[in-house]
């Protein structure tokens, strides 16, 4: 965790600051969702034009359970990108990535800085998974994880609504950290003079 704030240049020259979310940012974060266009609020599991929903999900923060970061420009929080994790049974060494953009950002690489940093996240734990969760019609969402090796690993028929009433495909993608690791220890090792 003290690793942050990271600064990062976009594809648009535009610079934005990574960190942990705090307590201190809710306010900034309740303008953030409230600024989302409804295309934009499709997709999220909460109502976050209730604030007492964000404060629900994101007050008293236990980076343990939830490792929530957030892209600044100018102090205005322009992304979050969070980890999920149950601290007990038999899921607890999954992680589930979320990451939502404004509008003004998406197409600049950002859900990808996010993505990774919650994947450099994910390694310092004992997660061996983490997966996303997307509807069909999220294209670029979906390319940003299958740039990072996320597999399709399920897609269940009509599985969703959205806040319209739409029901959609969901999309789950995963990446196995553990096969990951195999992987680079078997490319290192063969780069290994003998």
């Amino acid at each position: 965790m003290d690793k942050y704030p990271k600064e990062y240049s976009l594809k648009n020259q535009k610079t934005v600051l990574i960190r942990l979310l705090t307590e201190n940012d809710l306010d900034n974060l309740v303008d953030f969702f409230k600024n989302l266009p409804i295309k934009n609020r499709m997709y999220l599991r909460i109502d976050v034009m209730k604030r007492e929903n964000i404060l629900k999900r994101f007050g008293q923060i236990n980076y343990d359970n939830m490792f929530p970061l957030i892209a600044l420009n100018e102090e205005r929080i322009v992304a979050i990108g969070t980890i999920y994790r149950s601290l007990f049974g038999w899921m607890r060494n999954l992680g589930e990535i979320r990451v939502v953009v404004s509008p003004e950002y998406q197409r600049q690489g950002l859900c990808t800085i996010l993505t990774k940093e919650l994947f450099y996240h994910a390694l310092t734990t004992d997660m061996y998974k983490i997966q996303a969760e997307v509807m069909e019609s999220q294209k670029s969402a979906i390319t940003c994880f299958e740039r990072l090796g996320f597999k399709q690993e399920a897609r269940l028929k009509k599985h969703v609504t959205d806040i319209k009433g739409n029901r959609h495909d969901l999309i789950i993608m995963s990446l196995d950290i553990q096969e990951l690791w195999l992987l680079m220890e078997d490319h290192i090792e063969g780069l290994m003079p003998r």
